[in-house]
């Protein structure tokens, strides 16, 4: 489960177009924040993806790409020439097809070879319908879906949905926001697969899965976070906010309703990693990434594509898997009662306001300093790695409750120390 947003002018400040995702995953499965740089290859030379090979191309552009740690492809990312994608779980009538793309690969793919959204959606979907999407996407647990995609650069968005190889897209401004469910009707500009006027949601949505997907409460969510003057630290907030019911519970209690969800119980699913982009045609684009689980208790660092000033952005994916474990330590304490998250947070929005103000600083200039950005980015890292330094406890995370949610989280805990 996700979600995932974007904002256009006018309702953006200083004419920026800002992108924002959630990956909704198994508590688990650790979150990796890493950089590719760009790179020639031998064109038509084998490239191993999740479940299948394809021919590579000959130039593939610098990314920094949010993925699970065993997958291929991203669940979000940004490149170098400021294009951001992110995918969607959706729910539809098709039958599942043999291993194929899967969303996450379309997302890395379209990343490394695309400077525009318009030619990363046309990527997209010409890869969709030559190969076809299929297999297993889940961690712990066997997970099939199909894909939606929202993709976006400093000029214009498209929202892309799936159902097998058959797809619709529509072009978005201004505001837009998509989750775990079908959205396009028969007001489709682009499409494969089906007739111009076809009712892509009405004919071929999973009704079952779509409701208890929980996806309906969170897109509603995900639009009222909405104002005028969006910037990126609202839309940081946007990426934290709790179903209003379930914002007292949230660490007693699962629930799918949340853009920030919480796993426990019979709920499965836990935001495992945040990111928030400012996408700038003439300026370097600025991503803001939590490395981390559970945005309402992380803090969201500033990094760059092309500037590499180190962590929460790794060329190794093993030191990527340990700042995201080492992260996680701390809300298991924050769930066992060790670690109060009102303190956590309060100390990472001292720090978060302070890495937003300086950022506006800086990128305000005409010809922004690339060595100060550099700068800038190690330094706001260094500080969030102190206070992460004075809250880890060890891991004696047993669950103060022995019930259903407790026991979800202690099962769930003696799995990651296997993985740590």
């Amino acid at each position: 489960m996700c979600d995932t947003l974007c904002v256009f002018p006018p309702y953006t400040e200083q004419g920026t177009v800002l992108f924002a995702k959630n990956s909704d995953r198994s508590p688990n499965e650790p979150h990796l924040v890493v950089r590719i740089p760009e790179k020639k290859h031998t064109a038509g030379s084998p490239l191993k993806l999740t479940y299948i090979t394809i021919p590579q191309v000959e130039y593939t552009y610098a990314a920094v790409l949010c993925k699970p740690s065993w997958i291929w492809g991203a669940e979000m990312g940004v490149n170098s020439a400021s294009v951001a994608i992110g995918n969607e779980a959706v729910f539809t009538r098709v039958k599942r097809g043999p291993e194929a793309l899967t969303g996450m690969d379309l997302v890395c793919l379209a990343l490394e070879r695309c400077d525009t959204a318009r030619k990363a959606v046309e990527l997209i979907t010409s890869l969709l319908e030559k190969y076809g999407q299929g297999g297993n996407c889940g961690f712990d647990h066997e997970f099939y879906y199909d894909n939606s995609f929202l993709v976006v650069d400093p000029k214009e968005g498209y929202v892309i949905e799936t159902a097998g190889k058959r797809w619709v897209a529509v072009k978005v401004s201004e505001k837009h926001a998509i989750s775990n469910r079908l959205s396009i009707r028969n007001e489709h500009i682009y499409r494969g697969g089906v007739a111009e006027g076809f009712d892509f949601a009405g004919r071929l949505t999973n009704p079952v899965y779509t409701f208890f997907s929980g996806s309906k409460k969170r897109l509603q969510c995900s639009y009222s976070s909405i104002q005028k003057n969006m910037d990126a630290a609202l839309m940081m907030e946007a990426l934290r906010k709790h179903y209003p019911k379930d914002h007292p519970n949230v660490f007693r209690r699962g629930s799918v309703r949340s853009v920030c969800m919480h796993a426990g119980g019979l709920v499965g699913d836990h935001t495992t990693g945040s990111l928030v982009a400012v996408l700038r045609e003439n300026k370097p684009s600025t991503l803001w990434v939590t490395g981390s689980s559970t945005p309402c208790i992380s803090c969201f660092k500033p990094v760059f594509v092309e500037i590499d000033s180190g962590s929460p952005v790794f060329n190794d994916e093993t030191e990527a898997k340990k700042y995201w474990l080492k992260r996680e330590a701390i809300h298991r304490s924050v769930l066992a009662g060790i670690v109060s998250p009102d303190v956590l947070r309060s100390r990472f929005s001292e720090l978060e306001n302070d890495f937003v103000s300086r950022e506006r600083e800086l990128l305000n200039n005409a010809n922004p300093d690339i060595r100060e950005l550099k700068q800038f980015s190690a330094e706001a890292s260094e500080k969030e790695e102190r206070i992460v330094s004075e809250f880890l406890s060890g891991k004696d995370w047993r669950m103060p409750s022995k019930n259903r949610f407790g026991r979800y989280w202690n099962k769930k805990n003696k799995e990651l120390e296997k993985i740590s």
